[in-house]
């Protein structure tokens, strides 16, 4: 029999002690439940190699804790590890989970030691790989000088800071003391695993120091001292906390402290401890529940893998789907989106490699008609058999090789930034427009997407820095929204230039053509600072028979253009 896949979903906890919140989870396997909690500043990513090894012998649970990977926030400026374990129970009674086995490593390792001592009733054992225990001059130490603010900075300079952080990790432990007491024995991590550490350290952001610091403050002895439930606390030999694992005196009868030899062996240990305690079952994942107001995230099955989505669902109507530009993802559509609660039914979906979504539902080469494919397969699992089409940039492409696939099942077409280059706009664009932007070592190449992204506010196109490119429009220059861009241009791994790659040299006008006389409903629109305005300015001419809209500056306000009051009667 196949190992069961490794799968993504949402859980939506509503009326919890800190409001309502998502919570991002991977799942996999077969047997006894187990939560398997990652380490601080990542994400359930993290779990991969735990979930592979543990799947044929349990069903395997990696939430991404609160504030990290896809995971609300708690909301607050600072939480203790208790307030951590009470935000785990809340998981699991959102997933209708009454016990678990619970394995964590290094800051997982700390919840589940917080979960042993304060909620031994829905804990049937635990494992704690990479426990730490520190004196009161060790912690004071760590969060005065571990945990620096992560802002976003109008140059890029925290760029070369958050790489230069990860690269210290691996060489000093606390990575600020460059001692010889502190130096590992290890090897450098490669700039793809920097760049998997530095993607997720993003999607933290700030949020980072919450878990971190919980971790650090909490009393570790005294915990273990309390435990109600087995407990077995190990580390790998390779480990930097093995060296910890002395320090464990007094601990309660349940705990077992025991270390392991190389990773896989210590997960092996784990492994057969839980088993010989573990009996609990789960049952199937559900959708995630609506939450009114905002747009709720969840997983959709498609052929070939899992896409990515927001929706909201608070009004009636026609339902519209946004499309992102391929620089982009939901999270780039976030105003957009936001300004239809209310006043239509509006969902975003992650393009395939792109966001959060799954390549492999491409099946071979990246396409804008393999894309609409694509798109077309999330409205059949969605259940949509109508809705209106909203494309932005590569995502107008998209939106209309999908209109041509399966006309009938748009009720109106929106093309905002339509890219329509002409032949010596194309070749430039193709040539000078999309670079190769691959880890690098040294992490420069952090700072090269930073200033693309940065100068497509300044220039058009934004490789033109002469006089002529200057883009006479009132630049939107926030450091978060560019930090959120360049998120998902590194989180692609290159999708997106095969994505604008294909935009720039598909057919758009023959499509254009071929589509007046299905008579499905069209019209083109533009903000002023739109990298493609030229170029849908120059459709619109070509098509005069089809509208044009003139967009406001403000995504949030594109709604309300679109959608005036007067046609949502």
């Amino acid at each position: 029999m196949a190992e069961p896949a490794i799968t993504r979903h949402f859980a939506t906890i509503t009326g919890g002690r800190w409001g309502a919140r998502q919570v991002h989870y991977r799942r996999a396997g077969r047997g006894p439940v187990v939560l398997c909690l990652h380490q601080s500043p990542l994400s359930s990513l993290d779990m991969l190699a735990t979930m592979t090894r543990w799947r044929p012998h349990l069903t395997c649970i990696a939430p991404d804790t609160p504030g990290f990977g896809l995971s609300d926030p708690l909301g607050v400026p600072h939480a203790e590890m208790d307030d951590f374990a009470d935000a785990v129970v809340e998981f699991m009674d959102a997933l209708g989970v009454a016990r678990t086995a619970v394995y964590g490593f290094h800051t997982g390792a700390m919840i589940a030691l917080a979960l042993a001592a304060r909620h031994p009733q829905r804990i049937s054992c635990a494992v704690a790989n990479g426990v730490v225990l520190l004196t009161d001059a060790e912690r004071d130490d760590f969060v005065q000088h571990y945990l620096p603010p992560l802002r976003p900075s109008w140059d890029g300079a925290h760029l070369a800071w958050l790489w230069a952080r990860l690269r210290e990790q691996k060489i000093f432990f606390p990575w600020y003391r460059a001692s010889a007491a502190a130096r590992l024995p290890v090897d450098m991590a490669s700039p793809a695993a920097l760049q998997d550490a530095l993607l997720d350290f993003m999607r933290s952001g700030d949020h980072y120091r919450v878990g971190y610091r919980a971790a650090f403050t909490l009393r570790s002895a005294d915990t273990l001292r309390h435990a109600a439930t087995p407990l077995l606390a190990t580390a790998a030999a390779t480990d930097v906390l093995s060296q910890q694992l002395p320090r464990i005196r007094d601990a309660s009868p349940q705990v077992t402290v025991q270390p392991g030899g190389t990773p896989d062996e210590t997960l092996d240990l784990g492994r057969r401890f839980i088993k010989r305690q573990a009996r609990e079952r789960i049952g199937a994942p559900v959708a995630a529940a609506a939450l009114r107001g905002v747009m709720r995230q969840d997983f959709i099955t498609v052929p070939g893998g899992q896409l990515r989505l927001r929706r909201n669902d608070d009004a009636e109507g026609l339902p519209v789907l946004l499309l992102h530009d391929a620089y982009g993802s939901v999270d780039t559509l976030r105003a957009t989106a936001g300004g239809f609660i209310g006043r239509r039914p509006v969902l975003a979906l992650d393009l395939p490699g792109h966001g959060e979504s799954d390549a492999a539902p491409l099946r071979g080469r990246p396409s804008i008609a393999a894309h609409a494919r694509t798109v077309r397969a999330a409205l059949d699992a969605l259940g949509l058999a109508h809705c209106e089409l909203v494309g932005i940039g590569s995502g107008a492409t998209v939106a209309l090789a999908l209109a041509l696939q399966a006309p009938a099942r748009v009720g109106r077409l929106t093309l905002i930034g339509l890219p329509m280059p002409d032949a010596a706009a194309r070749r430039s664009a193709v040539r000078h427009g999309l670079p190769d932007i691959r880890p690098e070592w040294h992490g420069g190449h952090l700072l090269h997407g930073w200033h693309m992204l940065r100068d497509r506010r300044f220039y058009r196109p934004w490789f033109d820095r002469s006089r002529a490119g200057v883009l006479r429009a009132t630049p939107r220059v926030d450091a978060d929204d560019i930090q959120t861009e360049l998120l998902d241009l590194l989180r692609s791994r290159g999708m997106w230039r095969r994505t604008a790659l294909a935009a720039l040299t598909h057919p758009v006008a023959p499509q254009l053509k071929r589509l007046l006389k299905l008579r499905v409903p069209t019209r083109f629109a533009a903000a002023p600072a739109d990298p493609y305005g030229p170029d849908t300015l120059r459709a619109a001419r070509a098509f005069p028979s089809l509208p044009f809209i003139a967009l406001p500056d403000d995504p949030a306000e594109w709604a309300m253009t679109l959608s005036p009051p007067e046609t949502l009667a």
